[in-house]
Formats: C-alpha cells, structure tokens, sequence
C-alpha cells in the first residue's frame, strides 16, 4: 500500500500527501493501521528534522514511540493479566481508535508546516508564520497554534544561521510540549475509555502502565528519571535552565519544577494534568536524545 520514503530525501516521503494520512487512518486491521501509523510518525519526523535539524527530537519522533507502545495494548501484551478477562476487548478498541484519531488530527497541520517551511526561501518572518497558522485558525487550537508558531520560530533561527542555540532549543521544548497539550485534549475519551474503572482502579491501571524508549521502560507512575544518554543530568544543558516564558508557563500550568523532576509521575494516567506533567518532562529530559530518531524496533515492515 505505501512505499517507504527515500534513503536520500525524507522530503520525497508518501506520508506529506493527506490523502495517504486518511487511508492510513482508515485502515480497517488495527494492527495493520498501527504499524501503518508508527512508519507515519517515522518518515513525518524525519521530514521535520530535515528542516529544524536532528540535535533536537520533534513531537512525532517521541510520537513513533508512544504508537509503538500502543501496539502493546492493542494486541493485548501491555494488559495486566488480572484485567485481561474483563477490559481486553475495550482497552484494544479505546487504544486503536485514539491512535488513528490523534494521527488523523495532527498530521495534517505538520504536512502543511512541513511544506510552507520547505518553500520558505527568503521570504519574511511574518509572511512565514502567516503561511504556517493559515490553516490553524479555530480558538480551541490555541496549543497547537503556539506549537506551528515555535517550530517556526526555530526554523527562522536556523535559517539566521543559528545565533541562539539556547532560544532555539527552548522554541522546541515549547512546540514539542503544546503538541502534547492538544493531543493529549483529543485523547481524553479514548484515555478513560481504556483505563478499567475510576479513582482507585485508574490508579491502579495506571502502575501496570509504561513507556518503552530505547534506554528502557519508564513506569509513569514514577518520576521521569534523568536520561542514560546525559550521564546522570536531567535535563539537556540548553534546557536546564528555562528562561522562555511560554515554556515556563508550560511547566507551571503542568506543576513541573523548573529544576526538577520531583513531581512528574502521573499517579493517574486517566487526569489530564497528570498525564502532561509526566510528558512535558519526558519531553524536557530527552528533546536531545539522538537515539529517538531510527524507527522502533519491532515495527512490522509495510507491505
């Protein structure tokens, strides 16, 4: 069905067509649709990256690896064997569905940042935030919104030559993390739909629950802890000290410590504000972490 992008130019990817993303989307297998969906993530974040650099991950480059977790629910693996006999059937549905839909939903907006970045050349800042916020225009997208216009922001710094590396990296901590905000928003029904239960049994739920990075699984119910690639830092030197107002305003609308991790476990997967502590210190601690970017290992090959 869909041909892998070129070795040489992730530009020349399948996937920055909208018409492949809603094929994908509807893809009636959910385990074919999930793989279709990590390769997804995959060939869009090598397409970001080759246009905002690779010393910094881009919200799909952590995308692939959230999608290829949720293979492990879908086909049930990640399910506690205590709850499999009565929630296996609905946490696979919640689970696939919230794949295709956050897929479906963010895709779009970075084929079309992708594309007016590409074809950027010299035109003015404001002319190529314009370009890149055209198709963003509903007020209920006010992250995603802030997150086209901090990738943007990025893009002009490199296009400058780089005077900033320290603004630069904080532009994408601030992309990175509203991305999270609006797609965790769109996640919530599928979110409570594939948790068994409330209050004590989401907690529950959530301590089963994991994240597998090339490092390792990290429990969200605990504090992110500091990345195996910064040797016993948390976060990445350009990002452990914040001065970017909207990042702080992202930690602290999260309560995230501005040098600290100490509150960043997610004790209840099914809380919004739980979930996006725990991400936006993931995403903090391992924006830099160059061994986000090859595909996750076990996906199943496109057909």
């Amino acid at each position: 069905m869909l041909a892998p992008m070129s070795a040489t130019d992730p530009l020349a990817s399948p996937y920055l067509d909208p018409e492949v993303v809603r094929r994908v989307v509807g893809m009636p297998d959910p385990l074919e649709r999930n793989a279709a969906i990590t390769h997804g993530y995959h060939e869009l974040s090598e397409a970001v990256a080759a246009l905002l650099g690779r010393d910094h991950a881009n919200w799909l480059t952590f995308g692939q690896w959230a999608s290829a977790e949720a293979r492990r629910s879908i086909d049930g693996e990640a399910v506690p064997a205590a709850f499999r006999p009565f929630v296996l059937g609905s946490v696979e549905r919640a689970v696939a569905a919230g794949n295709a839909a956050i897929f479906g939903d963010v895709a779009p907006p970075f084929i079309h940042l992708v594309r007016t970045l590409a074809n950027g050349g010299t035109r003015e800042p404001g002319q190529v935030h314009d370009a890149v916020l055209d198709h963003v225009r509903d007020p209920n997208h006010v992250d995603l919104a802030r997150a086209l216009a901090a990738y943007t922001d990025a893009w002009l710094l490199l296009r400058e030559g780089d005077p900033d590396p320290k603004r630069r990296a904080e532009r994408m901590l601030v992309a990175n993390a509203s991305v999270g905000a609006h797609e965790q928003r769109l996640a919530e029904p599928f979110v409570r739909a594939a948790i068994p239960g409330r209050w004590i049994a989401a907690v529950v739920a959530t301590s089963h629950m994991g994240l597998r990075l090339p490092e390792g699984e990290l429990h969200l119910d605990r504090d992110v802890p500091p990345p195996a690639y910064l040797g016993g830092a948390m976060f990445p030197p350009l990002l452990e000290e914040l001065r970017d107002q909207e990042a702080i305003d992202l930690a602290e609308r999260f309560g995230q410590g501005l040098r600290s991790a100490a509150a960043s476990d997610a004790l209840d997967w099914e809380s919004y504000n739980d979930r996006m502590g725990f991400i936006f210190t993931l995403l903090r601690a391992h924006q830099c972490d160059a061994t986000l970017f090859p595909l996750p290992p076990g996906t199943p090959a496109l057909d």
